[in-house]
């Protein structure tokens, strides 16, 4: 407790002290008071986990931080080079850190590819990084991505509030105290981290090609900010990179109508990349979209999952008595057993079989419970019909699941809750629309909250997952509503109701 409290103190005073936290409509003493906020829910999240979810290893909020322990045992056995490496990622790939570190990990090596990077790698890096200053205390972690995720959130506020005149409280708001961002990022998870990097993004973005100040340092931050997105969540940039694009364009050369130049250049680069993709069979971007819908029902539903040097095979949920148990971690599949498995070489076809004869043995990859939350998706062709037939349905499941009638544990409903009240916001922003608004900020906004949405509604078939896919992209989505109500007309409206 008491290094704890060190912690805290430190980065309370730094948000005094830096010169960052300064020079904006806020004063400190709210970014501090952030901060705290952040704090009691990154250690209400802990408690949660730790009282409602006992099984470390599928506890996201614990697992990374068990595999990180193994990572920092290179330092505490004096090893600093295997350490470096580690966090590093160079010099790393090959059969001594396998045996000596990686295969100790539960979570380092994903057996379920998704076809996207490792992002497990980036939080469990973080929490052996910061081993270095918690001496194996957990709330020091909490405390640390608490910092990080407020400096990214500051970040987003510096670089936005010249849109938001007489609205800067609105949009501290929007920034620091909309719940399911407030929760999520404030745990020792990834989306503390990936909002600290979409923040400085953004802020070095601004900062080098809108009102050109210190460009050196601004680069810096902009390419650091790229590159962890790209090793984190990769397909944020699919939304992010064009929208800039599109941005700066829009302010160099004084385009009128910005949501129709967005929409072109949006469709314009969806057809090039699928064009392109079809020169390469194995990643064309219709089939590739379809099958790792297909991935994510297929865990969803449970069950176990299990490996050999050939084969990844996928018991159903309620059919373990197919397995024989060799040893804790070792099975083998009763004669006339079926299940689905795909090749290790392969693992785009899913193949059945319906009476098996294998008499090999094979390592326990996951044993996974049915998701408690799994709600229906629209199933994906390979085609472009398919997926224009298909957005409406992704974009009601992305904003509006969970819902108030489906959802049964209290955070489903309490995020069902927060879905309802943002609705119901940006249906009253639209009511009470000004006329003259930066039409370039707004699609900005909008138009990276309608990819992430669709791609969201597209593949995610559990409603507690779509809560936490979509926290990076809540405060854009909020701004949009935020960005063109009429503060005057609302001040109408509630004086009129008064009366």
């Amino acid at each position: 407790m008491i290094l704890t409290g060190v912690y805290l103190l430190l980065f309370c005073t730094l948000i005094f002290v830096l010169p960052f936290f300064k020079n904006t409509t806020i004063k400190p003493r709210y970014f501090a008071a952030a901060f705290l906020l952040k704090i009691a829910a990154g250690f209400s999240l802990t408690w949660i986990y730790t009282h409602y979810y006992p099984d470390r290893q599928t506890a996201d909020i614990f697992k990374y931080y068990d595999d990180a322990e193994v990572m920092f045992s290179s330092f505490t056995n004096h090893h600093y080079l295997d350490y470096i490496k580690m966090l590093s990622g160079i010099g790393n790939d090959n059969t001594y850190f396998d045996e000596t570190y990686y295969n100790k990990m539960n979570h380092w090596y994903r057996h379920y590819d998704f076809g996207t990077y490792n992002d497990n790698h980036t939080i469990i890096r973080f929490n052996a990084l910061v081993m270095l200053f918690s001496f194996g205390v957990f709330h020091v972690h909490t405390i640390f991505i608490c910092f990080i995720c407020l400096l990214g959130l500051t970040a987003l506020y510096k670089t936005f509030s010249s849109y938001f005149p007489n609205k800067e409280k609105l949009l501290f708001a929007i920034m620091f105290l909309v719940p399911s961002v407030l929760f999520w990022s404030s745990g020792v998870l990834k989306e503390g981290l990936l909002l600290c990097a979409l923040g400085f993004l953004f802020y070095g973005f601004y900062n080098i090609f809108i009102i050109k100040k210190h460009i050196l340092l601004n680069a810096v931050c902009l390419i650091a900010s790229l590159y962890f997105i790209l090793i984190n969540k990769n397909y944020l940039l699919l939304a992010v990179v064009p929208a800039l694009a599109c941005f700066y364009c829009v302010h160099r050369f004084k385009i009128k109508r910005p949501i129709l130049f967005y929409s072109e250049i949006y469709v314009v680069a969806f057809i090039v990349g699928l064009l392109f993709s079809n020169y390469f069979p194995e990643n064309n971007l219709l089939e590739t979209f379809s099958l790792k819908q297909r991935d994510f029902i297929n865990v969803s539903k449970g069950g176990v999952f299990i490996q050999n040097d050939t084969y990844f095979v996928r018991i159903d949920p309620d059919k373990k008595v197919y397995l024989d148990t060799l040893s804790k971690n070792n099975f083998r599949i009763k004669p006339g057993s079926n299940y689905m498995y795909w090749t290790n070489e392969n693992l785009n076809d899913t193949l059945y079989t319906k009476s098996s004869t294998d008499t090999t043995s094979y390592h326990l990859v996951w044993d996974l419970p049915i998701a408690g939350s799994t709600i229906n998706i629209s199933r994906l062709d390979p085609t472009i019909f398919s997926l224009i037939k298909t957005a409406p349905f992704a974009l009601y499941n992305s904003l509006c699941k969970p819902s108030l009638f489906s959802s049964k544990s209290f955070l489903e409903k309490f995020s069902a809750l927060e879905n309802a009240c943002v609705i119901l916001f940006l249906i009253i922003c639209v009511w009470l629309k000004k006329q003259e608004y930066n039409r370039n900020f707004f699609a900005l906004c909008l138009f990276i909250c309608l990819v992430i949405l669709l791609l969201i509604g597209y593949t995610t078939p559990v409603a507690g997952a779509i809560v936490r896919y979509k926290v990076p992209i809540m405060p854009f989505l909020l701004m949009c509503g935020a960005l063109i109500i009429d503060e005057n007309r609302l001040k109408f409206f509630f004086n009129k109701r008064n009366t």
